[in-house]
């Protein structure tokens, strides 16, 4: 009687513990609990008011279901989703001149969610706005997570002189950076691009010392400017 007692009792601790083990490495895996999706319907009040959360959910509803649909947003324009949207990635155009890039990062203290708004097109710099949310999506100081590039990470100024280097600064007085990240990897490219409306004689002066991209590199806890 004793051993049909432990027998049972076994079978019902036994599903428990081996459920309870194999949620624990998934944990451990690093397969975060949050995924983009998540993060896309849950954005602050601020960050995206063009689309409603409502808006959000039938735009992934529709993308599960293996259609690219356009929601009418709030200022009637047309917003979507681009392919691909993965656990750690989605790209959102939201008007004809703006986007919003969302992807996951994994650190020590759990995931952090970037986005980066962009805003531009045929006839205005394309520049980017960067922001960083917690699992909980409670916005995180950006200064402790990336140092943005200025006109002089730009610029090569090797064999220059202090006041060829600042004339050569002068001339992008307001830099406009373009970034993007792609769906893997850690990389996020920051690309200069106010000198596609430039003068002629600028860009003549530029054109030997600009680097038109430079490279950052996600270390785990923030994003190195890759040297």
């Amino acid at each position: 009687m004793r051993r049909l007692v432990i027998a049972v009792m076994l079978a019902m601790v036994l599903p428990w513990c081996v459920s309870f083990s194999a949620a624990s490495a998934q944990r451990s895996d690093g397969v975060p609990a949050l995924t983009v999706s998540d993060a896309f319907v849950k954005l602050p009040a601020g960050t995206l008011d063009l689309l409603t959360t409502s808006m959000r959910k039938d735009l992934l509803d529709y993308y599960r279901n293996d259609s690219i649909y356009r929601v009418r947003n709030t200022m009637q324009g047309l917003s979507y989703l681009e392919r691909p949207v993965t656990d750690q990635y989605l790209k959102v155009h939201l008007t004809h001149v703006t986007t919003m890039t969302l992807r996951l990062l994994q650190s020590k203290n759990g995931p952090v969610v970037m986005t980066v708004y962009t805003v531009g097109d045929s006839i205005q710099a394309h520049d980017s706005e960067i922001a960083f949310f917690d699992s909980s999506m409670t916005p995180l100081k950006r200064d402790k997570l990336i140092k943005l590039a200025s006109t002089e990470d730009f610029l090569d100024t090797k064999g220059l002189d202090r006041h060829e280097r600042d004339e050569l600064s002068r001339l992008v007085p307001f830099p406009t950076v373009e970034y993007s990240i792609g769906e893997t990897g850690d990389t996020l490219t920051a690309r200069l691009t106010v000198g596609e409306f430039l003068g002629k004689e600028t860009m003549e002066k530029l054109t030997p010392h600009l680097i038109r991209e430079r490279k950052y590199l996600w270390d785990g806890s923030k994003f190195k400017l890759v040297k």
